[in-house]
């Protein structure tokens, strides 16, 4: 069964991310190889970090393959789909219950097909499991983003990394990959068993595993000023990261294939996105060796780093977490109100 409440309690068993060759072929010339090649080297150093995972007992599933195919919906049609390298982005784990989210990229309307086998066995064994309703994705020219990243209000929409649980209280950012519908949707479903607060600050778009994290109880990280942050964490202990050498990286990288990568590239700080094994071990990429001051700070709160490779981080625009979903943390109350 499954049991998630938070990001930081023991973790037990997760799902970690994959690539799909087939993606490969659709490719010619010289970005035939270097996708070739990158997804060779990735391979690589996804089974270093599964194999560092389950060096703390921790029970990891990998996503199956699909056939390749054209996908055509009432509105569009498109070769492929998103590869499988980010889970997170699909499932929303609250507690005991499975969320397959509607996804704001059309190109990930059948993504959650390559982790089907993983859902359907924590059905079996329990869990409960929902689906939000299927995006159209046909909005008459309407531009997608614009300067502000809102996301059109015609449908609900809310990437599952835009919610951030802690235990009876969830953070729902409403900016870059979900809007008021998908908002709504989550407090007619959840709001009498959870308190819902809206994050709607242009400053803070996207995914918040890039932006904010709660390594525990009354301990953040973010590259944001507490004062942008909801008032309920105006007491917590900051660590405040640079996101200098990620803007650095992400300078550097083209988009080639929105199948392939997350093409956010601006507003993922990809620093914060660390995975928690407890509140006192977390995971980095191992480019981050460098960055002394922030691992100084874990460090002094009795935080300790572990580092596992993963040189295309950027270039796929997924950080740790992206790359991974918790399926099981040990939370000795099973429901808890922190505050």
């Amino acid at each position: 069964m499954i049991s998630v409440y938070n990001t930081f309690d023991p973790l037990k068993e997760v799902v970690l991310g994959a690539v799909d060759i087939s993606m490969i072929n659709l490719q010619d010339g010289h970005k035939k190889k270097k996708i070739e090649y990158i997804f060779n080297q990735t391979k690589d150093d996804l089974k270093t970090f599964q194999t560092l995972l389950e060096s703390y007992d921790i029970k990891v599933r990998r996503p199956t393959t699909i056939p390749f195919s054209e996908i055509k919906t009432p509105y569009w049609s498109m070769a492929g789909t998103r590869i499988p390298i980010s889970p997170r982005d699909l499932y929303l784990v609250l507690g005991d219950t499975i969320i397959e989210s509607a996804m704001c990229e059309p190109e990930r309307f059948f993504e959650n097909f390559y982790f089907r086998d993983i859902i359907l066995d924590k059905f079996k064994d329990g869990a409960r499991w929902l689906s939000m309703p299927m995006v159209r994705h046909n909005y008459n020219g309407t531009d997608w983003g614009g300067t502000d990243d809102q996301i059109p209000n015609l449908d609900p929409i809310m990437d599952a990394p835009s919610v951030m649980k802690y235990g009876r209280d969830l953070f729902v950012n409403t900016i870059g990959a979900g809007n008021r519908l998908g908002l709504q949707w989550l407090e007619k479903h959840f709001g009498d068993a959870y308190d819902i607060h809206e994050i709607n600050n242009p400053m803070i778009s996207g995914h918040l595993d890039s932006q904010i994290n709660i390594l525990r109880p009354g301990l953040i990280m973010t590259p944001y000023e507490p004062k942008l942050l909801p008032t309920y964490f105006k007491d917590w202990d900051f660590i405040n990261v640079s996101t200098d050498k990620d803007r650095s990286m992400a300078d550097t990288q083209e988009l080639i294939d929105s199948r392939i990568q997350d093409g956010d590239f601006g507003n993922s700080n990809l620093v914060v996105n660390c995975l928690s094994i407890d509140t006192n071990t977390v995971v980095m990429f191992e480019h981050y060796k460098d960055q002394d001051k922030v691992i100084g700070e874990l460090d002094n709160r009795g935080i300790r780093v572990l580092f596992t490779p993963m040189t295309n981080s950027h270039f796929f625009n997924q950080g740790v977490t992206c790359m991974t979903l918790e399926l099981e943390r040990h939370t000795p109350e099973k429901i808890i109100k922190y505050q």
